[in-house]
């Protein structure tokens, strides 16, 4: 199978990293998926099933109990880069 490499600094990294985790993902399925689904759109016209990826939050949660995970999830990515944090979704 061809391969695409990409240089990243070690903070890219690791974001990308803990982003695959969160999503439950392997570094590698997730880049390969956000491709695939940015270049063809598909992530625009729902079509994208096979290529789905997203922050896994357990089932039976509110709402405001998902929003919270998902909003800490972005924040520890955010902190690795060394961005501004939010307090909204």
């Amino acid at each position: 199978m061809p391969t695409i490499s990409a240089k990243v600094s070690k903070k890219e990294l690791d974001a990308i990293t803990e982003y695959a985790n969160v999503c439950g993902e392997t570094t590698s399925n997730l880049i390969r998926k956000i491709m695939i689904n940015n270049v063809t759109f598909m992530n625009f016209y729902g079509d994208s099933s096979e290529y789905d990826y997203d922050i896994s939050v357990p089932d039976n949660v509110s709402g405001e109990e998902e929003n919270r995970i998902v909003l800490d999830a972005y924040n520890r990515i955010r902190r690795i880069l060394g961005l501004k944090e939010h307090n909204y979704i």
